[in-house]
Formats: C-alpha cells, structure tokens, sequence
C-alpha cells in the first residue's frame, strides 16, 4: 500500500488491476484514434490531450483508492475533465452539453459529499479498510447512490449524457462509455459490495432500477434516428446491465457485470471509432441519410458487426460470457428482475442490428462517402479483435476475476 498520511492511500489486487487495464487500454486506444483524427488550434488540442490524460488519470486514481474522501477528490477531478473535453470544440450547443454534464455530475456530487459527512460522524474514518464490515444506514447509503446514478448515467439521471454524446468528439464519447461512467460503477462495487453491509431491500432496489433503466433506455435506442443517439442510450441501457449484476451480487451476477465492464467499453468504443470515421466519411450520422457504407468500406463493416455483436451478447464474443452472467444472477435474485434483464437483453439486438442496418447495409447510399482513413479503421478492427479473443479466451478474465473475489463469500 502506497500511505501518504492519513487518507492518501491507493492500493490494489486482482479487481484493481481488471479496471487499470481496461481503463489503460481505451484510454490508448482512445489517445491513439486522437493523434489521426482530432484538429484545432496548437492551445486547444494541447488543452484537449491534457485532459483526456487527466480523465484517464483520475479514472485509476478512484479505482486504487482506498478512502472515500479520496475516491471523491478523484471523481470531481474526473468532472471536471469530462466538462472540458465535452466542449472541445466551443460551439454553443457543445458549451450547453459540457454545463449539463457538469451541472448533473456536480449537484450529485454535493449530495455525496454530505453522504460522506454523515459517514465520518458517525465512524470518525472513511477508510476503506476501518469501514470494512459495518453497516450503512438509509441516508449516506441513498446519498452515494444518487452520485452513482449521474455518474454512471442510470435513470433518472441520466439526461446529461445524450447531449454530452451529441456534442464530443468521437474519442471523448468512447472514454465516456468505457471510462467515465464506469467510475460510478467503481464506487458501488467500492462501497456497496466490497465494503459496507448493505440490506436485502437496498440491493433491490438499486437493481430494480437498474432493470428499469436498461429497459427504458433500450427503448429509446430503439426510436432514435442518429447514430449517436442511438449509442447514448445503448451505452444508459448497458450500464444499467453492469448496475444490475452488482446488485444482485451472488457468483454469476458479480462475475457478469465485471466481465461486462470490459466488454461493453472495447465494443462500445469501437463502435464509436466506428461512428467516428462514417461521421467523417459522410458528414452525417442520421440514419436517414446513411446507408451502404459497406460497399464502401468492408473491413470496417466487419469491424463493427463484430463489436456490435459482442454488445448485444452473441458468441462467440466476450460480451455472451458476461451478459449470460448478468441474466443468470438476476434470475436467481428474482424472476421479475430476470425477465426484465431478458427483455432488455433483446432490445439490445434489436435497436443495435437496426443500426447497423441502416449505417452499412442497402444497395445505394444515400450519400457518397469520401475515403476512409486505414488508421481509425485498424483501431475499429483491434476493438473487434479483442472482442473476439475475449470471447475465445474468456477463461483468462474470468479466471483472473475470480482470483480478486475469492474473499467476496457474504457476495457470493
């Protein structure tokens, strides 16, 4: 354990180590797809890599921590950078996105923070480590769990996050999906399942909302007509797919949802790199005036039917391996809540295949696409790539999971 005082403490295991690689891999990834594709002035693309490195940084920073005071100091940084990179390029509308992403994440934020309070009072430490054990009560349990549900875009809180998407460039949306918002997912494993004892009717409802969710953002997805549109609530239902596994907990729900964390963050980033390069190609992404993109452009219609494929759970990609977790937890937690995971489920095939249908499929497109750049295309392909080896090897995540949960047998 890293110890600078009293609360400056980072340490880490097996689980630690999980989201540093995720998050260290679409971080790159995410850096990477930046060099070849985001321009403007010399200040404001220096400004642009200083925060995706800070976002990058706070990321781990909450996940090695282990002190709540700590993790908070993290997750405001994290904001803060998310609002920058929001209005990366200073229109009106970017600038509108950017206050509501930070309005929502701050006012939330406060709430924590009066949590926070409340637990200090009442065991004189935010240690991790001294907290271990003990039971939360109502108050700074919902308190957290508001700061949970605008960071990690989960109803009713969520509304930030399609204009944030909206208004970002491609790179920043897929460190919004695969990094950002997973810091909200970090802090309920943090502290609702690896630390605190938290009731049976607390668990519930955080997972009957996150069924609630996923469902309605699902739903959503299904009658938007851009492609941004529809990735924002795909990645809202998702997470509220990863949300669920938490809280049912048990073997397969905890194991699911972690698995799902990094397949939904390389699938989903890749469609966004995906989206990125149609965007640029076509100078559009309504799905009204795509279409036959992959007549065009073959290998990166491959690339992306194959992250697609992992999101919506299809094997052999990763993201069957993880989502069979998430449902098998939440039906041992409950039949309603099963059959609700199911039906979200499905929606994903269906408003992801409709995408994919009207972006790359159809004899004529409705607007001729000028040369793709090979270097965004071959990252889409390393995200289909890494969904497929995951899938194919998906013994070694789970098994290195699994060494990080061992000690988690009250979860189980």
């Amino acid at each position: 354990m890293i110890t600078f005082g009293t609360w400056l403490d980072f340490a880490g295991g097996h689980l630690e180590g999980y989201f540093a690689i995720v998050f260290g891999f679409i971080g790159l990834m995410a850096l990477l797809y930046s060099i070849s594709r985001v321009r403007g002035g010399a200040g404001q693309v220096a400004e642009y890599y200083v925060f995706v490195l800070l976002l990058i940084a706070c990321a781990l920073g909450t996940v090695f921590a282990r002190d709540l005071l700590l993790l908070f100091v993290m997750w405001e940084l994290a904001t803060f950078a998310l609002w920058r990179l929001v209005a990366f390029y200073r229109r009106d509308d970017d600038v509108s996105a950017a206050g509501w992403a930070w309005y929502m994440n701050f006012g939330s934020a406060t709430l924590m923070i009066v949590g926070l309070a409340l637990l200090m009072l009442q065991y004189h430490s935010l240690s991790l480590d001294t907290l271990h054990g003990q039971p939360i009560s109502a108050a700074p349990a919902v308190l957290l769990f508001i700061g949970i549900l605008a960071k990690s875009a989960t109803l009713p809180l969520y509304v930030w996050l399609p204009r944030a998407y909206r208004a970002a460039p491609a790179p920043v949306c897929a460190l919004l999906s695969g990094i950002a918002e997973n810091i909200g997912v970090v802090l309920f494993l943090k502290a609702f399942v690896l630390t605190f004892q938290v009731s049976h009717g607390f668990m519930a409802f955080a997972a009957g909302l996150a069924v609630i969710s996923s469902l309605v953002a699902g739903g959503v997805a299904l009658n938007r007509h851009t492609v941004r549109g529809v990735l924002a609530y795909s990645t809202i239902s998702q997470l509220g797919f990863i949300l669920l596994g938490l809280a049912v907990a048990g073997y397969y729900g905890l194991l699911g949802a972690l698995l799902y964390v990094g397949a939904h963050a390389v699938a989903k980033a890749g469609l966004f790199f995906a989206a990125g390069v149609v965007e640029d190609a076509t100078g559009t992404d309504d799905l009204k005036e795509l279409g036959g993109v992959a007549r065009r452009a073959p290998v990166l219609s491959a690339a992306a039917a194959a992250v697609a494929l992992s999101i919506m759970g299809i094997p052999p990609f990763l993201g069957f391996f993880a989502k069979v977790g998430v449902l098998a937890g939440a039906v041992r937690f409950s039949i309603l809540l099963g059959v609700g995971a199911i039906a979200a489920a499905l929606f994903t095939v269906v408003y992801l295949a409709r995408l994919y249908a009207s972006v790359f499929l159809g004899s004529e497109p409705a607007r001729e696409p000028r040369p793709m750049s090979a270097f965004p295309v071959a990252l889409v392909v390393v995200m289909a790539i890494t969904s497929f080896a995951g899938g194919i090897l998906y013994y070694l995540p789970i098994g290195f999971l699994l060494k990080g949960m061992s000690g988690l047998t009250g979860a189980f």
